[in-house]
Formats: structure tokens, sequence, C-alpha cells
């Protein structure tokens, strides 16, 4: 376990691990960061033990624009089929819904800001979130979404996207929004996301997302309960 390679791979410089990199190198690992956006080459599947994917404004058929998806949905894959834990977050869950067969699609309408997410009755009971306390508040930027893959608990949700958190076989996880995400990283996605923003019932100004980044310090408890979990399933 002290030697597993964990690495993280990033689509646009100012969405990072945030918080998962410092958790972890608390418990003595590394994470190793590949920027695809610098053309960084992906890992071989058998050099990779945890992978996290990150977050981006792209969408699944961008392939033209952004060759690595390619290889990126192939190493995904090919995690899953090999039974490694594999963690998404945002696009990155819904690169997870998508290599497990699984549709992803716009949304009713933007979800931006922090907005509460309502643990199902599974996600209450599950050792990765049963912890979360009732309907916290978390960060989101989306206008995507997905279909919930057949083998996967369904643990979390909002009224705009049913589908916000799942796992499959207990070392696959996908979160449509940000736990990871810190007072500099919300920021940073205002700054060079603003273009993307459109109004909606569930798009924040922002100065009212900079002002409820407090709530970053509840979501670094709920990401270290999901991340000891994701590491060592019999943690509970």
């Amino acid at each position: 376990m002290s030697g597993s390679a964990f690495y993280s791979l990033m689509h646009v410089p100012y969405e990072g691990p945030g918080m998962i990199k410092p958790y972890l190198e608390e418990k003595g690992f590394s994470l190793q960061k590949i920027k695809l956006y610098d053309d960084q080459s992906l890992p071989a599947v058998n050099d990779v033990d945890y992978l996290i994917v990150m977050g981006g404004p792209m969408n699944m058929e961008d392939e033209e624009k952004y060759p690595w998806l390619i290889d990126e949905k192939i190493l995904i894959r090919e995690m899953i089929d090999l039974g490694k834990p594999v963690l998404g977050i945002c696009f990155g869950a819904q690169l997870v819904a998508d290599a497990l067969g699984k549709s992803v699609y716009p949304a009713k309408d933007h979800e931006i800001g922090w907005h509460p997410v309502e643990l199902t009755e599974a996600g209450k009971v599950h050792p990765a979130t049963k912890n979360w306390g009732v309907d916290p508040v978390v960060f989101h930027w989306h206008s995507n979404t997905f279909d919930l893959p057949e083998e996967a608990v369904h643990l979390a949700s909002t009224e705009l996207c049913k589908n916000q958190a799942f796992v499959c076989n207990e070392n696959v996880f996908g979160l449509q929004f940000h736990l990871e995400i810190t007072w500099i990283e919300v920021e940073k996605m205002i700054e060079n996301w603003g273009r993307y923003r459109e109004s909606g019932s569930y798009v924040q100004s922002a100065e009212e997302m900079l002002q409820k980044s407090h709530a970053a310090d509840e979501t670094k408890v709920m990401l270290e309960q999901l991340l000891a979990y994701w590491i060592s399933p019999e943690f509970d």
C-alpha cells in the first residue's frame, strides 16, 4: 500500500486535485499529476494503482479538439476492467460513466455554485458517505449529466441532476460535484470559466460563490471520509 502509485489526470490548469494531494501526502503517498492540456503522456495502466480523473470544460465528443481524450477513455476503461480504483470528479465522473457504457448529455440547466446534495438511502449508510450529514452543501460547476451505470450504487442527487454520486464495485467512484475544491480553486474557476457561465435558477453569482467558500471546510471532511474508504475499503 505504501508504494502505491497515484495519478491525477488534469484537463485544464485550474481544475487540479486541490485538497486531495495534501491528504495523500499526509498518509505517506505521492500524487503524480498528468497535465493532458500540456500534452503530457498518459501512464501505462500497469503503472497506475489509483487513478483520479479531474474536471474540465470539454464534452465527451470533443476528441477532435482534444485528441488525448481517446487514450484517456481507454485508460479509464482498462483500470475498471482490471479492478483498479478510479475516482472521477465532475467531467471525470462523466468519463467514468461513459467508460461503463452510459450516456452523457446536457442537463436541464446549469448547476453552478454551492448547492446541497441529498444522500440516497444507500448513501446514508455507505461507509464512504454515511457521515456526510443531512443535505451537505458542495460546490458544483457543470451543465451535463449522465445515466447511472447498471452496476452502480446511487449515493447522492440534486433536484436538477439525479445522478450526483455513485460507486461501482466499492472502488470506482463518480462525483458530479467538487469536494476537493478550496477558496483558491473557486476563484480560479470563476476567473477561467467566466465565459462559460450562463444565467439559470441554479447559477450563483461570483460574489455569492466566494462568500460561501467557507463551505470548503466542511467538504474537506467529506472528502477525507471518501478517500479513506476509496484507498482502503475495509475502512468503516
